[in-house]
């Protein structure tokens, strides 16, 4: 069927966010595969700098939907307005971040556009004429393969960090403005302001070594055993959420889809199984080193190096031979 491939850009303060980088490595070889053109849509106020900045990221087209009401649109504006520029362009496969915003965006725009939807995806591919997406499943034991109809425009959410950011060739794409009148538009809600969260002291993603702990750690008493390896080795301790969610630490420690996005020189996970939110937010780490009981735990295939055994024997010898080197 007929229709480029689509990436929605997510961006904030006028700087492209990093998962739109991620979608425009993605959708370039996906549009390159299905021989058709990669466009982009920049959603907002004022986003002229956003798209400057993209033009020479890999797109052939970029187009924007700038109006003022859009500055702090809550999500049924936003989708409205991206469902009157898509009806526009008419993309066979839009692709967008399954982040706090796509989360929201995506289904909104799908049951407007009656298209399939395909959200917390960790691939999409293109084989033998259909979009294939890989889903986890069973709290992210496991992954679903699923081939969307290809007579069927559809709408794909993928997981941050789930592809590379790629150098890709500059397009110099041209800048379009779509005509849409947005005052027109349902407006159902509004975004009455926005809270930063709270400056802290620990900040994880300047780390340039993390050692996180997971669920097998099994007694909040043995964190001092995880922080005492992360110092000696100069770095910092993170966590996986289950952690954050018994009260063990605070969210600021948090690694994963919903804490911290993190990218150092070393990440070493200690009895983490590696459920897909948690890789979301650590699978760019320049190394990836895993210390785990369950040789099928998820979190060995993005890993390095890996270790099958018990935390408890290996991090107390890492933590020995750090402080002698």
């Amino acid at each position: 069927m007929p229709g480029n491939v689509l990436v929605i850009a997510e961006h904030w303060k006028g700087e492209p966010e990093g998962v739109t980088f991620q979608m425009l490595t993605r959708g370039r070889a996906l549009a390159d595969q299905m021989g058709c053109k990669l466009d982009v849509l920049v959603i907002g106020h004022g986003v002229g700098g956003v798209a400057a900045n993209l033009a020479d990221k890999g797109p052939d087209a970029i187009y924007t939907l700038d109006d003022p009401a859009l500055e702090t649109a809550a999500c049924g504006l936003q989708a409205e307005a991206a469902v009157a520029a898509l009806r526009q362009l008419s993309p066979r496969l839009t692709l967008l971040g399954y982040t706090l915003v796509g989360m929201e965006l995506g289904p909104a725009i799908a049951v407007r556009l009656d298209v399939t939807a395909m959200t917390n995806c960790v691939s999409v591919d293109y084989v033998d004429g259909a979009v294939v997406v890989a889903r986890p499943v069973y709290d992210g034991s496991l992954h679903a393969r699923m081939a969307i109809d290809p007579d069927t425009p559809a709408l794909v959410a993928l997981q941050k960090g789930a592809t590379p950011t790629l150098p890709l060739e500059s397009k110099n794409a041209p800048v379009e403005k779509l005509p849409v009148d947005v005052a027109s538009l349902p407006k159902r809600g509004e975004v009455l302001q926005f809270i930063e969260e709270p400056v802290s002291d620990v900040d994880i993603t300047k780390a340039d070594i993390i050692v996180s702990a997971g669920r097998g750690l099994g007694d909040p008493s043995k964190l001092a055993l995880i922080d005492e390896c992360a110092k000696a080795l100069g770095g910092m301790m993170g966590c996986s959420r289950p952690l954050v969610d018994q009260g063990w630490l605070p969210r600021e420690r948090q690694v994963g889809a919903s804490g911290k996005t993190v990218t150092p020189k070393v990440y070493i996970a200690c009895g983490i199984s590696g459920a897909s939110q948690h890789l979301a937010g650590m699978s760019e780490s320049r190394m990836i080193i895993a210390i785990n009981k369950d040789p099928n735990a998820p979190i060995f295939q993005v890993a390095h190096y890996g270790i099958v055994g018990d935390l408890f024997e290996y991090v107390p010898e890492l933590t020995a031979q750090a402080r002698k080197g």
